[in-house]
C-alpha cells in the first residue's frame, strides 16, 4: 500500500526547493536597476549623445548584472552596488548629465532620467541586497 506525504512534508519540500531558485527581492532590483542603466545609457547614445566607441556606462552594468544572475553572493551585490556609486559619481562630476538635461530634446532627457533613477535605485537596492547577504552568512 503507497502512502501520500502529509502536508506538512510537501509544504517543507516545496519550501526548499523554492528557496534555492528565489532571489531575494533586493537582488531583483538590483538586477533591475543594472539592466535600467544599460538601457538608459543605449537611449542616450540612440539620440546621439557623445559616448565612447565602447560605452564603459553601458558595458560594466551588462557585466554586472551578468556576474550578479550567474552567482549571487555578497560579492556580487557588493560590485553591484560599487558600479552604482562608480557611475553615479562619474554622472554627478562631468558637466554631461547637466548638458543633456538641459538640451531640450526630449529623448535625450527622458533617457538622463531614467539613468539618474535607475542609479539611485541601483544604489539603494545594492546596498539593501549586500546587507542581505552578509546578514545571511552570520
Amino acid at each position: 500500500m503507497e502512502t501520500t506525504p502529509s502536508t506538512r512534508e510537501t509544504t517543507s519540500t516545496t519550501h526548499r526547493r523554492d528557496s534555492r531558485t528565489s532571489r531575494h527581492p533586493a537582488v531583483i532590483a538590483t538586477l533591475s536597476a543594472l539592466l535600467l542603466l544599460a538601457a538608459s545609457i543605449a537611449g542616450q547614445i540612440a539620440t546621439g549623445a557623445d559616448y565612447p566607441t565602447v560605452p564603459p556606462g553601458l558595458v560594466i552594468p551588462l557585466v554586472a548584472a551578468g556576474l550578479l544572475t550567474w552567482r549571487t553572493n555578497g560579492w556580487t551585490t557588493a560590485l553591484a552596488l560599487g558600479v552604482g556609486l562608480f557611475i553615479g559619481v562619474g554622472a554627478i562630476l562631468t558637466p554631461n548629465t547637466g548638458d543633456h538635461l538641459s538640451s531640450g530634446d526630449t529623448a535625450l532627457i527622458a533617457s538622463t532620467v531614467a539613468e539618474l533613477v535607475a542609479l539611485s535605485a541601483l544604489v539603494i537596492a545594492g546596498a539593501v541586497a549586500t546587507l542581505a547577504r552578509r546578514g545571511a552568512r552570520h
